[in-house]
């Protein structure tokens, strides 16, 4: 893409955001009725859109009821998965719209395979209201546009560059970084931003929370905390909430853009249900279908993400929002869930259970080898026993039978240089 196209991109980004921005956080307090009505229009135009300009999808035409057109005819499209899409890309894309000029984005390719898409050129201003919105629902702050933001994520400089990345009101700072020799340079920067919201990834701003909580240092200034991208273990989210007092905030979303769902001050998920439509298959894997994309319709796309299914839905929740409460919390990816020898799968929860009650115990990285058998690396407060390690194998035993076991301490666990996140569960079979 050209810089004359980019420059028009951002413009009309910008412009997109302040058309947008006001009707999306009024609607997110209309009637459960007015918000179905909305998903009902959004999915039948993407899906007009499919079946006449979608190659993958042309096929479906004389099967989709538009007199009257309901939430219901999504069922008859087919689930499909990333690797259908990646194989198979040009019958995904939209025949009618100039691929040269399209916004292309990507996976991190953490599974080794690059995913790339297509996404609408207005896409990140809709990401930047849904991201506002995510971050308005704290109980004492509600975050306004243009407003100081510490990010403990994305940044990883290199060697000989400064902690500190600045661009617009985001104020980046190092998540490989944070210990206290630089202790100084982070409780300044955040002093110097007036930032009173912090977002990382669940890891960075638990290993963040040890570090004040070692040095005894209380930011009062701060009144948001939002995590996303990783799995928040329940250890982590109540060291984060202990010292910091107030409820962590945990978001979750894609680089896909097919859904975005976060937490509002009462703990309840809430999808926005204007960004796209979330359903749980018989797994409880998240199958999304995007309401904003109709140059690439991501339509029951399977997100290989595990999900907790909610036990009973509040009427109302207490936040006074309508948006539907999907699932209870995220219970990791569909590729690192470990199996048994016989193949049935643990459910990642149970893994996170066992090893939040040794409290001796700093973090955890459990890697599942081809061979099925368990590599554990342990960081500890202090050093740790082989008593306590005993016990650990032990507790992991209940949960996974058989499988052998390794244990490595180790004094950090390695956060990925390329995504920027901390695996605590890790499965090397395909």
């Amino acid at each position: 893409m050209s810089l004359l196209d980019r420059t028009i991109r951002e413009i009309s980004n910008r412009i997109s955001f302040k058309l947008h921005y006001s009707s999306y956080m009024k609607s997110q307090f209309y009637s459960k009725e007015e918000l179905k009505n909305i998903q009902v229009n959004k999915l039948k135009r993407i899906v007009q859109e499919a079946i006449q300009n979608v190659p993958f999808y042309q096929n479906l035409k004389s099967y989709i009821n538009f007199n009257p057109f309901t939430l219901e005819e999504l069922t008859k499209f087919p689930i499909v998965s990333k690797d259908i899409i990646r194989n198979n890309p040009d019958l995904f894309i939209n025949t009618k719209i100039n691929k040269k000029t399209a916004q292309w984005s990507h996976t991190s390719g953490s599974s080794g395979k690059p995913f790339h898409f297509i996404v609408p050129n207005n896409s990140d201003s809709i990401e930047n209201i849904m991201a506002a919105r995510a971050w308005s629902m704290g109980s004492s702050y509600q975050y306004h546009p243009g407003d100081a933001v510490i990010s403990l994520r994305s940044y990883a400089p290199k060697e000989g560059q400064p902690l500190l990345r600045r661009k617009g009101n985001y104020w980046y700072l190092s998540a490989f970084d944070m210990n206290k020799q630089n202790l100084d340079f982070y409780l300044n920067a955040i002093e110097e931003s007036g930032a009173k919201i912090i977002r990382g990834y669940a890891s960075s701003l638990y290993i963040f929370s040890l570090l004040l909580k070692e040095n005894n240092i209380k930011i009062k200034q701060v009144k948001t905390l939002i995590t996303s991208s990783e799995s928040i273990l329940p250890q982590y989210r109540q060291t984060i909430e202990n010292h910091w007092g107030i409820k962590v905030l945990d978001w979750y979303g894609q680089n896909e853009r097919t859904i975005t769902v976060q937490q509002c001050s009462y703990g309840n998920y809430h999808n926005n249900d204007e960004y796209g439509i979330i359903e749980l298959d018989e797994h409880n894997q998240i199958i999304a279908t995007s309401l904003i994309n109709d140059v690439m319709p991501f339509i029951r796309y399977a997100t290989s993400d595990i999900a907790v299914r909610v036990e009973s839905i509040p009427q109302k929740c207490p936040c006074n929002r309508n948006l539907s409460i999907p699932f209870k919390e995220i219970d990791g990816r569909a590729d690192d869930i470990l199996v048994k020898t016989d193949n049935t799968k643990i459910p990642t929860a149970n893994m996170y259970t066992a090893m939040q009650v040794f409290e001796t115990i700093k973090q955890f990285h459990i890697i599942q080898k081809t061979d099925k058998s368990l590599h554990i690396k342990l960081v500890g407060y202090s050093a740790i026993s082989n008593v306590e390690i005993q016990q650990i194998k032990h507790a992991l035993s209940l949960r996974v039978g058989e499988l052998p076991m390794t244990f490595e301490i180790v004094d950090e666990i390695e956060r990925s240089r390329t995504t920027g996140k901390i695996k605590a569960i890790e499965t090397l079979i395909k």
